[in-house]
This record gives structure tokens, sequence and C-alpha cells, in this order.
């Protein structure tokens, strides 16, 4: 078992806390302790414990006083178990009712003290995993596969359902790439897949990813959200001239160019975001339209 499982044991009684200190070292475990509750809850962010065993009866303020001010902050999932001395059904439910993994009655009985600590700690493991399992199943089903930009499925469950607000943005890039088709007909699609990563990572690098948000919209298509307007020409300039520079593969080999077409549109919030994407759009009808490589505002 791993020194980086912790355990913080909150107990204002020093004999107590010396018999579970040495036990659960003998177990491997890190062992943190606090005299009362609100040296726990000053500690706790400090540590962040695997598993605490909190005292009930303290002087300061009780154990079930101290997890309740646990339980109130969001996303709160370490397990406790409540040690007493009192063994009194309508306490050992109060405790169980507040959400605790489990109870444990004083003086301890160390093999059911082994059992239920390693059962906490081996139950928080579970839990994290699945939750980094989750995490990682949601961050993939909002992002495109090939490029890791957002995908079409965030742009319509979280952006049009307003979690993220449209008037947070000024300005929108509509990036097509040009003679994308000849270019998988000429040198196969794994080339040209290789050119939609790479502009997909020159957009990336482009925006601000803290505040700007980047979507493969269709097939060789891309679009581009700004906080603000002000450089959005200049982005689209820069993302245009480092496309022109792309070297990659048999296109480099063949002596042929990789190149964009974007439309920008600016002031998104005074539209709906339907309106936006429509005006975006026929700015980049108009780059194609002129010629393509080049950038047209609406």
């Amino acid at each position: 078992m791993s020194l980086r499982e912790k355990i913080l044991i909150v107990d204002d009684e020093p004999h107590n806390v010396q018999i579970l200190r040495i036990f659960l070292n003998s177990l491997n475990y890190s062992i943190h302790t606090a005299e009362n509750g609100t040296e726990a809850l000053a500690m706790f962010d400090e540590i962040r414990p695997d598993l605490v065993l909190l005292d009930v009866m303290m002087p300061d303020m009780s154990g079930f006083d101290v997890y309740k001010q646990w339980m109130s902050r969001e996303g709160f999932d370490t397990p406790i178990i409540f040690l007493s001395a009192n063994v009194q059904k309508k306490d050992i439910l109060q405790g169980l009712q507040l959400g605790a993994f489990d109870y444990l009655t004083k003086p301890y009985d160390l093999d059911l003290l082994e059992m239920k600590v390693n059962f906490a700690i081996e139950q928080k493991q579970k839990l994290d995993r699945l939750m980094t399992a989750k995490a990682k199943l949601s961050e993939r089903a909002n992002t495109d596969a090939l490029t890791g930009l957002y995908n079409r499925m965030y742009l319509n469950e979280v952006l049009l359902e307003s979690t993220v607000r449209l008037n947070d943005f000024q300005a929108m890039l509509m990036i097509d790439m040009d003679n994308f088709k000849s270019i998988n007909d000429t040198f196969g699609h794994l080339v040209g897949d290789q050119v939609l990563r790479a502009i997909a990572s020159i957009i990336q690098k482009a925006i601000t990813p803290e505040s700007d948000l980047a979507f493969r919209f269709g097939g060789d298509e891309f679009l581009v959200l700004l906080q603000q307007e002000e450089g959005a020409e200049e982005m689209a300039q820069e993302i245009i001239r480092t496309v022109n520079e792309l070297a990659i593969g048999s296109l480099v080999e063949q002596g042929a160019n990789a190149s964009v077409s974007i439309g920008i549109t600016k002031k998104v919030n005074k539209h709906s975001f339907e309106h936006m994407i429509g005006f975006a759009d026929q700015a980049l009808l108009k780059s194609k339209q002129g010629g393509k490589n080049q950038i047209t505002i609406y």
C-alpha cells in the first residue's frame, strides 16, 4: 500500500490519537492529526486526505458540525469514519444519515478498524478512477477525435443551450480548407487528415485558450469564437500565412501548397448565433469567390 494514501485523524484525546497513529502507520498509511474541529478544517485543504477518522465529541465543535461544513463544499467526496465512545443508536444513525462512510466505537477493535479503513480507502480509489474515466469520456464526447478541437456536438449542446453566453464573444471566424477534395484525391486521405490536424494546431496556437473557443465545424471547416474583436484580422492573416508555410509529406514532394479561406464577422452579441454563422458563411463564400487563400469581413 502506498504512502500516498493519507489519513487525517481528528481527536482531542492524545491517547486515542497515539493508538490510531501507531496502528495505521504499521499499515503503511501516511498519518496526519488534528486536535480539534477548527484545526481539522484548516488542515484539510493542505493535506487533501483520502480518509478522515473524525471524533464526534470535541470541545470546540462536534464532529457532526465539522462534517456538515465539509459536506457543504461542492464535490466533497472524502470518506469519513466517525469515532465515538457513545454507542447510542441515535448517535450512530445521525452520523450515517449525514452521509458518513462508517462509524467506530471506542475502545477500538483493531481488526475491525483495519477492515473498515482499508475498505473506505479502496472505495475512495474506485470513486476516483470512476470520476477520472467519466471526465475522459466527457472530454472525448466534446472533442473532435482527429483534430483535438471542440466538435459540433459541443457547439450545439453547450453553446446553444446558453451554458456559454454568446455575448461573451465579439468576433467569429469561419475557416475553410481550399481545394481539400483535390488534396484527398491526389495524395490520399492520410495526408488529408495530416493537413487537417496541422491546421487545427495552427488555429489552437493562434487563439487564447482561456477565453476563445475553436471548433471543427464540418469536414474541412473550422469555427473560432473570440472574446475580443480587436486583433481578429491579424489573427486570421497569421493563420493564412502559417498554413501557406505548411510542409506536409507528399504535398512538399509534389510542390503542392495548403491554404485556407477565412470569413470574419464581428459584434456577435448583436445577433442570434444562427445569424452570426450565416454572416460568417457569407464572408467565407466571398473569400472563396475572390480567389481563395484570403480574408473577407462581413
